[in-house]
């Protein structure tokens, strides 16, 4: 009978144990500690905690980010559903499906915005019009800037497909001898899958409901494109404002970022408590199974429901994009000949567009690759071993989710200037690696550690038996089995780094403009059409990249 067996850390040389968790220890507290010690200290100035939750509109802020960001579980629960579908159910179309999942997740949030506004716009949306040419409707029935358009374009264009991204690669470790353990003992598919693969997969579901919470309360574009008509302010948009403030309010913002600070510390500590209940090694020595199951007839109709799915998801949004980016005139569908390509000419021969290209693929894979390696080494640490402090470390990473996105850039840049041994890094590519990196360092060392966790103990033990050392264990053992999530995380930060805007505008100059930050700067010009362009391009070479780390990465399945 398989048994889920309870991981725990193997033993290591008390001295290398010392000496390694010295080491990680101050690493982890310099890059997460530092920045928002920056904040809190800032934050500490007479009445300004008072006077920044004294006012309505903060409070507002905040109650609408909290409120958005409770579309985090219920994007959990469907994305998991979504990812164990079609990993797990044979059903046709179930490969392009997940990647089709993947690609509504790399287009840029930015540019889908303006998708679903052509689209859902009172005044000129295509579905408006279709439906206000139906007798006895006399209304818009659909209104972009409102707090459902807001949460509809984040659970379709990001907070659902990120879910299935980060949920595959655990649900691809399942043996499924556990579920055949369950089936044969004489349960229903329905007992099994919620008494045996939930609480197996609690961890990876737990960490990205949390993730997708934490930071739903940077998002930034959306809330700033489709809230501020309606005059819907979130925490995110509400620090832009006071950081953009003439002069700037940086005490009272980073005030409102200390607030939420205590909130999101003790979130992370009832996780890291909740998260020690659920740690199972699924990953044995013995071999593993990856079936899938057969439904009969109702695979048809789940893949229909997929395939709608990623219509509303992908297809739609990215179709739309394409059609802004060749209008004369963005949302005038009527004119005379309202289709050209001077948009396209115009934007490839800018040099403004060239200088960004290669400052994004810059930062996107140096950000990428070395965030990956960084999150494996400290996941690996914390995971594995009996570090002194190792559980102090793991909350220490939550850390740069505890403040948004803009106000670390602000923090980050703010020690570059103030240390001369990292002044160096100002205004140069490399410092916007490194806030990137530091900024994900949650996502990427939870999910690494969860992956890490479902691979039995034994497997490393065999490793140091035949004479193989801490570190030939990792690269052999350890970092072959958990490909997937590695390729995962590697993706997910290049696309996070590619399409970035509130983390790096303040430490971008002129000559390391991304194309994220040039496409925004086209769209708060009014110049839609150029920024729909960079959006198309950018999407391009996402799939790309994705494409590449789906050949190599993802069909480790079957090579185990």
């Amino acid at each position: 009978m398989a048994v889920v067996t309870l991981s725990s850390p193997p033993v290591a040389p008390p001295r290398l144990q010392l000496g390694l968790g010295l080491a990680t220890f101050a690493v982890v507290a310099v890059v997460t500690v530092a920045p928002v010690l920056v904040v809190v200290f800032g934050a500490i100035s007479g009445d300004v905690w008072r006077e920044a939750l004294a006012s309505p509109l903060n409070r507002s802020a905040v109650a609408y980010s909290l409120l958005f960001a409770l579309r985090a579980p219920i994007a959990a629960l469907i994305g998991f559903l979504i990812a164990w579908l079609v990993i797990r159910i044979d059903i046709p179309g179930s490969r392009f499906i997940e990647f089709a999942m993947w690609m509504s997740f790399f287009v840029p949030l930015l540019p889908v915005t303006l998708s679903w506004i052509l689209l859902l716009d009172p005044h000129y949306g295509l579905f408006n019009q279709v439906f206000l040419a139906l007798p006895l409707v006399h209304a818009a029935p659909f209104n972009i800037y409102s707090v459902e358009g807001i949460l509809w374009v984040h659970i379709t264009a990001s907070s659902v497909p990120v879910m299935v991204v980060l949920l595959g690669p655990p649900i691809r470790q399942l043996d499924a001898s556990f579920e055949e353990v369950g089936r044969v003992s004489g349960s229903r598919p329905f007992a099994v899958f919620r008494k045996i693969t939930l609480p197996i997969l609690a961890p990876a579901i737990l960490t990205g409901a949390l993730a997708g919470f934490i930071k739903s309360l940077e998002a930034f574009e959306v809330e700033q494109l489709l809230g501020r008509p309606a005059g819907i302010f979130v925490y995110s948009t509400r620090i832009y404002d006071l950081a953009a403030w003439e002069p700037p309010k940086f005490r009272e913002a980073m005030a409102l970022s200390s607030f939420v600070l205590v909130i999101l510390l003790v979130i992370a500590l009832a996780y890291q408590r909740v998260n020690r209940r659920f740690d199972y090694a699924t990953v044995l020595g013995r071999g593993a199974r990856f079936d899938r199951l057969s439904i009969g007839r109702w695979r048809w109709a789940v893949s229909a429901a997929l395939w709608l799915v990623v219509a509303i998801s992908l297809v739609i949004p990215l179709g739309m994009l394409v059609v802004g980016s060749c209008m004369k005139l963005f949302g005038f569908f009527t004119i005379p000949a309202p289709y050209t390509l001077a948009h396209w000419r115009e934007v490839l021969i800018n040099p403004l567009f060239s200088g960004a290209l290669w400052n994004s693929l810059l930062l996107s894979f140096g950000a990428g690759l070395g965030g990956t390696a960084i999150y494996a080494g400290v996941a690996y640490l914390v995971a594995r071993s009996r570090l002194p402090g190792r559980g102090t470390v793991e909350l220490l990473t939550w850390l740069p989710w505890s403040i948004p996105g803009i106000l670390l850039g602000v923090s980050m840049l703010y020690l570059i200037l103030a240390s001369p041994l990292l002044s160096f890094l100002y205004g140069s590519v490399a410092s916007l690696v490194l806030v990137i990196i530091v900024a994900q360092l949650p996502i990427g060392a939870h999910m690494m550690k969860t992956s890490m966790r479902q691979i039995a103990i034994e497997l490393e033990q065999s490793s140091r038996v035949c004479g193989a050392g801490p570190l030939r264990t990792f690269l052999s053992v350890v970092l072959p089995l958990i490909r997937p999530m590695l390729v995962s995380i590697f993706i997910l930060i290049f696309i996070t780094a590619m399409r970035d805007i509130s983390t790096i505008i303040f430490l971008a100059s002129v000559q390391t403009q991304t194309l994220s930050l040039l496409m925004m700067q086209f769209g708060m010009t009014s110049n839609l059409e150029a920024s729909a362009v960079i959006g198309v391009i950018t999407t391009g070479i996402i799939i790309a990249v994705a494409l590449v780390g789906r050949r190599f990465g993802l069909a480790v399945t079957s090579r185990r």
